[in-house]
Formats: structure tokens, C-alpha cells, sequence
């Protein structure tokens, strides 16, 4: 059985051989994105960029990995909505190795994935921000905790809401417990626009005892490069 699957995906391959998600091109292997493509994201090299964020309240940092352009919106697209965990293992490996030095700064106790609702887990079948997050922590050697944060609301899309509907949209949406004698955390989620999921999941820590909650994301908008539009229909 194993030597007819061999000869299938061989098949396979051949005739419908691995592409770029990006630039088309044939790729050996089970890539998704070539090393051509995947060097042209543009990091932010933002560093502590939270005072800057529209809804930080609860935050005590926050920084992004690079800006939101076609390659990056290409690449989220796939991991969302391709179901492609490959993207999202890229994208959380890359993350934690274009970050690691300044995180290893912040004393962190454990990595915490934004938390989709149970119904969306159901409809989606896994949850981004969990793939990236444990990418990640395999990188910064922090352990990835999926059982401390949770969504008891199943919030509405973000797409078409302004920053302080967003605020209010996640408003009490989240909760935290059995969090231990942990006491600094870092989030992780896909996009970052206006904050407000982020603070929100970070003041549900807190209401527990955390005294601190960074957040880092793959992506943030480059307003020059990519539109609002193009940022909140990846993150809705």
C-alpha cells in the first residue's frame, strides 16, 4: 500500500506539479511559496511599536513581523482559507527567528494563540493563530498554552467595523483561567490592525493576575503599500 501511494503522489506531481502561490513558478518538495517570493515581505522593524496602536489599553507590547502587501495577503489567504498549515508553520518559524533576540528580552512565561470561537473551530477545522503560535514557540523555545484563553463570544466579522465599533465588538469576549503561576505572556495572532482583539484577550489575562502582555502578529498595514480594505478582509 505504501508503494502504490508512492506512485501516486508521484503521479500526482507530475501532472500537476507544486507552484508558487505567489509568482506561479514550479517548485520542487511540498512548498507553498518559493525562497524568491517569501524574501521579498518586507519586515517592519518596528520594535515596541504598542503606543502607536489605536486600542492598546491592556497591552504592554506589541511589535509585527512584516507589512501587509500582495505576497503577505497571497500567503494569509492560503492559510485561512486554503487550510494550508504549511503557510502558517512558515509564517510562525519566520517569525520567531526574525524576533527572537528582542523577545528573549521580555522574559516571556508562555506564548498564548488568539482563541477562536467553537463554532468558528468547527467551521474553519483549525485555528491560524494556534498554528503560528506553536511555529513560534518552537523557535523561542517558550511553550504554546491553548488552554489558558478563550472566546465565550462568537463576535461578529471585523471587516466592515471602524476602531471603536471593533473595541466594542470585542468587548468582554474573552476569558482567561488556570493561568498558574505564569505571570508574562505573549500573544500571537495573524494580522494586526487597531488592537482591539489583542487588548482585549490581554485584559482578560490580566483580570486573572498577569502583569504582563506583549503581542506579536506576522502582519501589520504599510499604508502606502496595501489598503484598509485589503487588511480587514484578511482578518475578518
Amino acid at each position: 500500500m505504501t508503494a502504490v501511494k508512492w506512485l501516486l503522489s508521484g503521479l500526482i506531481d507530475l501532472l500537476y506539479p507544486p507552484i508558487c502561490i505567489s509568482c506561479e513558478e514550479r517548485m520542487a518538495g511540498e512548498e507553498v511559496i518559493c525562497e524568491y517570493c517569501l524574501s521579498g515581505l518586507e519586515p517592519t522593524n518596528l520594535g515596541n511599536w504598542v503606543e502607536n496602536i489605536t486600542n492598546h489599553d491592556h497591552l504592554d507590547y506589541a511589535n509585527s513581523g512584516w507589512y501587509f502587501d500582495e505576497i503577505f495577503q497571497q500567503m494569509v489567504h492560503e492559510m485561512k482559507y486554503q487550510e494550508s498549515r504549511m503557510v502558517a508553520e512558515i509564517f510562525g518559524h519566520k517569525l520567531g527567528t526574525l524576533l527572537r533576540n528582542e523577545l528573549s528580552r521580555l522574559s516571556i512565561d508562555s506564548v498564548i494563540p488568539v482563541p477562536l470561537h467553537s463554532a468558528r473551530l468547527r467551521e474553519r477545522g483549525f485555528n491560524q493563530s494556534a498554528l503560528l503560535g506553536r511555529a513560534l514557540s518552537e523557535v523561542i523555545s517558550i511553550a504554546c498554552s491553548e488552554d489558558i484563553l478563550f472566546r465565550k463570544r462568537n463576535t461578529v466579522s471585523q471587516t466592515k467595523l471602524g476602531a471603536d465599533e471593533r473595541k466594542q465588538n470585542m468587548s468582554s469576549a474573552f476569558f482567561a483561567k488556570d493561568i498558574g503561576d505564569y505571570t508574562r505572556f505573549l500573544l500571537i495572532d495573524d494580522i494586526l490592525t487597531t488592537g482591539s482583539t489583542l487588548s482585549a484577550c490581554a485584559e482578560a489575562l490580566k483580570s486573572e493576575g498577569a502583569q504582563f502582555v506583549g503581542a506579536v502578529t506576522a502582519g501589520t498595514p504599510l499604508p502606502t503599500k496595501s489598503t484598509i480594505k485589503d487588511i480587514q478582509n484578511a482578518e475578518a
